[in-house]
């Protein structure tokens, strides 16, 4: 019974509605498409749903859900706090939790304020203009870009700093500190046991004592680099482009003529050999962990590790599979989103290979997902193929244009519904419930029929295992028979 009730409220937040297990307990009120509203008390749930998909106001217990589609969703957690909304996403989104404050556009525009003792403090973004933000080492920030200003621990950067960029500009990642003027045409660079000047792109040097040796020359034609000096690795590059390329280190080494179209590759860490010739229509690889036969548009098989993938008439059919010694995940494709078959299997001693996730999809048609033993159909598919795993997608797009959807699992119950409801039926276990509105509706208990309507009660039978009652033409009045009561 638990994992019946647990079932229920999965596919009761999925907006299918529930049946009536005991009249004084759970409620169910429908207009198509104006009005639906149900309640289970002993499930701490309640829905309502008006036009539709559009409006949606729910409670699980303590968390409650609201939203008006496409526009706006949002949730809450009455016990915890936390809540979250999305405004036509993913254009905007926003969340608290305890002491943080988030809200971003576009990830263009972005304010997070944290009041936590040990929390990195406030931030604010419009980018690419202005930037806000406190560090508790290095203090308040602020940069207008591009007049001036400062900002710390941005865009891979310990601390940036400028002035009518790109007239002048500062940036400092550890000790190494670069000075631009009139950026990118002159850098300098400094700190302990580096230096090097850069008038690109022309020329540049540069050197760490013991770490790195750089230069250019008319960049990207000639280059020289010679890396991680001080490792047990070291690594040095070479180039006139995009003629010959040449990359080498005690690992791995690569030859590239005619940039990017012929390579050589040899690792000698992973143990694979590879030639390109021309990248990416013909490539073949032998060795441990890579082996490769290419040939686009025709075939391709190709295993990297764990993962394989085999190309048949690219990019009609792609097989890929990864396995390791916990899960083997295996994907088909036609024409990367137009099909999709997905299967992920555990690999558990006391249950081997025990499917976790299967996901087919053929857009724009039907998706259908099994995740724990909990089966989803549903029609239309038009953006779920493209985005499997977003929650947003589902939350605010997905039910405006699905027609149909249907969900069960393994112990018997099932729910599904046509046009938001114009059509649904329930079963759980041996009881079954459905309602063509506005037709009929059905409710039975066991196997048994307990109650039926036509035109929402035009003619009304209930069933009990007492007696019976006949009710008319609306009327709260009717025909009882056995013990029934005469009450409505």
């Amino acid at each position: 019974m638990l994992t019946m009730a647990v079932l229920a409220a999965l596919l009761l937040a999925c907006g299918v509605p529930s049946s009536a297990q005991a009249e004084e307990q759970d409620r169910i009120f429908s207009l198509w498409p104006l009005v639906d509203y149900r309640s289970s008390p002993r499930l701490e749930y309640s829905s309502l749903r008006l036009f539709g998909p559009l409006f949606k106001h729910e409670r699980k217990g303590s968390e409650v859900e609201y939203g008006l589609r496409p526009l706006f969703f949002r949730a809450h957690d009455e016990e915890d706090g936390r809540r979250f909304a999305e405004y036509l996403y993913p254009v905007a989104g926003s969340r608290l939790a305890q002491d943080q404050r988030y809200f971003q556009v576009f990830r263009l525009f972005e304010t997070d304020s944290d009041r936590r003792p040990d929390g990195s403090g406030d931030e604010f973004m419009l980018f690419p203009f202005i930037f806000y933000g406190q560090d508790r080492e290095l203090g308040d920030y602020f940069a207008f870009f591009p007049f001036g200003g400062k900002l710390h621990g941005k865009f891979w950067r310990d601390e940036i700093r400028f002035t009518l960029f790109p007239l002048y500009g500062y940036t400092r990642k550890g000790d190494t500190e670069i000075t631009n003027i009139l950026w990118p045409i002159y850098a300098r660079i400094e700190g302990e046991n580096e230096s090097g000047r850069k008038f690109w792109p022309l020329y540049g040097s540069s050197q760490k004592e013991g770490v790195y040796r750089k230069s250019f020359v008319l960049w990207p034609f000639y280059f020289n680099e010679h890396l991680r000096l001080d490792t047990d690795n070291p690594r040095h590059r070479r180039g006139v482009f995009p003629f010959y390329l040449a990359d080498d280190s005690p690992t791995r080494s690569q030859r590239t003529w005619l940039w990017p179209f012929f390579s050589h590759i040899v690792d000698r860490e992973r143990d694979y050999e590879e030639w390109n010739a021309p990248w990416p229509l013909v490539r073949r690889a032998q060795g441990a962990h890579r082996e490769s036969r290419k040939f686009l548009p025709f075939f391709s098989q190709e295993r990297t590790g764990a993962m394989e993938r085999n190309w048949v008439l690219w990019p009609i059919f792609l097989h890929s599979r990864l396995t390791t010694e916990e899960l083997v995940r295996e994907r088909r494709q036609v024409l990367f989103f137009l099909y999709s078959n997905l299967e992920e299997r555990l690999r558990l001693e006391d249950e081997p290979d025990y499917t976790r996730l299967k996901r087919v999809a053929l857009w724009p048609l039907f998706n259908y997902e099994r995740r724990q033993g909990v089966s989803h159909f549903s029609t239309l598919a038009l953006l779920e193929p493209f985005f499997p795993d977003k929650g947003g997608v589902r939350r605010n797009w997905s039910p405006l244009y699905t027609l149909y959807q249907s969900k069960w699992d393994t112990q018997g119950n099932a729910v599904s519904s046509f046009l938001w409801n114009l059509y649904w039926k329930e079963r759980r276990g041996a009881d079954l419930a459905y309602e063509v509105f506005p037709l009929v509706s059905y409710r039975g208990e066991g196997g048994d029929m307990r109650e039926f309507k036509f035109l929402k009660g035009l003619v009304h039978l209930r069933r009990e295992p007492e007696g019976g009652r006949l009710s008319l033409f609306y009327l709260p009045w009717g025909f009882s028979w056995g013990e029934a009561t005469q009450k409505p």
